[in-house]
């Protein structure tokens, strides 16, 4: 198996998946999208590409003999202004049409896009993949039309496919990623005696997966889950509230509280479960544990370089 990884510096799956797939010895290079007169060429010896098209992205999937592409390449949709989102939906939905029809021509077997739980937006009762999408936000809106695409490319062209709807995965070690998500950055205002920002969400539960079991679910999908979508979403989500509670008493090293239990969410998982194999193994509490660690760790490899 051959695998290539499109994505650039922003992406906080990249380097978790390409150390998973240096340790199932699977081979894999990365790309990385650059829209400003960029060739496609080599970057050193680290087996970094960069392509502004997707000739060039084809030309190199046929010349790297790529079995399957996972397309990681969308950067988060962060703004609140109408104009501003739908400039980077676009950017996205364009990349993705860039790597698809690369992929068709170069034969590529399969694509994996890691999608979000956001193109359900505010439906209710239990939520499987046959629901109708109805988002809300522009970062469900622009996932749920790469989705159609990727859909779309499999009946005109028989590219096969695997799309993971993802909730907020953390616990990418910052030392790779300038761009630290929300639950990094709260442990790191928690351990510095900073006070948290906790967003006036009324509350609002939020979903979280620990980076592993995403990574795990991508692997699984290059050999299982033919064109299908799936939900990789833990059982239990938890409130801002609640997860500095738990961040504070996983700092003190108060047991009891860390594992306490969150509210049941509606997401199913359980199609994930039975055809992938995948079952979220890292609870809330553990991954917050796992991201503390990592940051006293990167922290103290700083500070030694320092000296």
């Amino acid at each position: 198996m051959r695998v290539l990884i499109t994505g650039g510096q922003e992406n906080e799956m990249k380097y978790a998946l390409m150390e998973e797939l240096k340790n199932k010895k699977i081979h894999y290079i990365t790309a990385e999208h650059q829209r400003e007169n960029s060739v496609c060429s080599s970057l050193g010896n680290s087996d970094v590409y960069t392509f502004s098209t997707s000739r060039e992205l084809a030309e190199l999937l046929m010349m790297q003999q790529i079995n399957c592409v996972i397309h990681l390449s969308n950067k988060t949709i962060t703004s609140n202004s109408i104009k501003d989102s739908f400039d980077q939906s676009e950017e996205n939905i364009a990349c993705t049409v860039e790597v698809l029809e690369a992929c068709v021509q170069a034969k590529v077997n399969k694509i994996i896009f890691p999608s979000s739980i956001a193109v359900y937006g505010d439906i209710t009762g239990n939520i499987t993949e046959e629901m109708t999408l109805q988002p809300v936000l522009f970062e469900g809106l622009s996932k749920k039309i790469e989705e159609k695409y990727i859909q779309t490319y499999h009946t005109l062209y028989n590219l096969s496919y695997t799309i993971l709807r993802f909730p907020i995965v953390y616990g990418q070690p910052s030392i790779h990623n300038q761009n630290e998500g929300m639950m990094e950055a709260t442990i790191k205002k928690v351990l510095e005696n900073r006070p948290p920002i906790i967003f006036d969400d009324d509350g609002q539960k939020k979903h979280l997966l620990y980076i592993s079991d995403a990574i795990e679910a991508i692997i699984s999908s290059i050999y299982k889950g033919e064109n299908e979508v799936f939900n990789i979403c833990p059982e239990e989500k938890f409130s801002m509230k609640e997860v500095v509670a738990i961040i504070q008493s996983a700092i003190k090293d108060d047991t009891f509280y860390a594992m306490e239990e969150g509210e049941k969410n509606r997401i199913s998982a359980r199609k994930a479960q039975l055809q992938l194999g995948w079952h979220c193994k890292v609870s809330v509490a553990q991954g917050i544990r796992f991201v503390i660690e990592d940051i006293k760790h990167n922290e103290g490899q700083t500070n030694q370089t320092l000296k």
